[in-house]
């Protein structure tokens, strides 16, 4: 999965900055979050407990104080930015939609 990779090169080094669509299903995050893009800071110092996997990140975070056990599944992770990097990811219809525009393009003529 080129996402997990590319997490994990950058959290080996600084803060990552992840901007996240919590409309995608299985993201789980304090309700009043919900419906928007969403930027979440994590990082070794900030987040210790963070687990990453093929399938998505966990990370226990505060808001106002109380803890909540996130889950970023893949496909809600839209862009990874830190000091190093800014990486976008286009949403799973985005790329589809495009693949489909180039294929019913139709191949140009010369006219004479």
């Amino acid at each position: 999965m080129v996402k997990l990779t590319i997490f994990n090169v950058l959290y080996q080094e600084v803060d990552i900055n992840l901007i996240v669509d919590t409309n995608v299903e299985g993201v789980n995050i304090p309700p009043y979050l919900y419906g928007r893009m969403a930027n979440f800071i994590v990082g070794n110092n900030s987040s210790p407990n963070l687990k990453a996997d093929e399938d998505g990140i966990t990370v226990p975070m505060r808001f106002g104080g109380t803890r909540f056990a996130c889950y970023f599944p893949w496909p809600s992770v839209r862009s990874m930015v830190s000091k190093k990097a800014v990486v976008n990811f286009p949403a799973d219809g985005e790329k589809n939609h495009k693949e489909k525009t180039k294929k019913s393009t139709p191949p140009l003529k010369v006219v004479k």
